[in-house]
């Protein structure tokens, strides 16, 4: 570790930040790798939160993280982030799976803004296909994409649903008539 990044064959992707730097000429990225330079692991890692919470959609800066992650022995959040990408192992995918067992709890771990299955490789746009069927089987309905791209359950509308809001404003207009009635009553009372 002495102040040089460790590459080794598990490596699947460059040197985590190096990607950064070149897509973001910016101080974030400089400051990413100088962290990574000198092995300054926890305030790269805070550094890269901070990007993919602000890009949550951008892929490569998600196989960056991963990459962080993987070469510091996270295997959970490795596989988190690495999720929508190709580099992703069989073992960091199960760690993360194991460590949040829901489909829904992961299709909501991986905070993405958008529907990403458009910019997927073939390997990660079939395991977010999978993840999107059983959280659809698992969950309380169906998974949708919201207007801001989130995933969301998608109940579909029923009668039931549409009778109680009617007799829930039936009840409320019959409260505002008595209340009424009542109003009107005391005013002539005191008159």
């Amino acid at each position: 570790m002495g102040g040089e990044l460790r590459t080794t064959e598990t490596d699947h992707a460059a040197a985590p930040g190096a990607g950064v730097a070149a897509r973001r000429a910016q101080p974030p990225a400089d400051a990413l790798l100088a962290d990574l330079r000198r092995g300054h692991y926890h305030p790269a890692m805070q550094r890269l939160a901070s990007l993919t919470a602000a890009y949550p959609d951008d892929l490569d800066l998600r196989a960056e993280r991963a990459a962080l992650y993987r070469q510091v022995g996270n295997l959970v959040e490795a596989g988190r982030w690495g999720f929508l990408t190709e580099d992703a192992t069989e073992t960091e995918i199960a760690a993360f799976e194991k460590a949040n067992p829901g489909a829904w709890m992961r299709l909501l771990v991986l905070r993405v803004n958008t529907d990403p299955t458009d910019k997927l490789a073939p390997v990660a746009s079939a395991r977010l296909a999978r993840l999107i069927e059983r959280a659809s089987q698992d969950g309380p309905a169906p998974v949708a994409w919201t207007e801001a791209g989130r995933p969301r359950p998608q109940f579909p509308g029923s009668w039931r649903d549409e009778l109680l809001c009617l007799l829930a404003a039936v009840v409320g207009l019959i409260v505002v008539t008595l209340a009424v009635l009542g109003l009107i009553t005391v005013i002539r009372w005191a008159l």
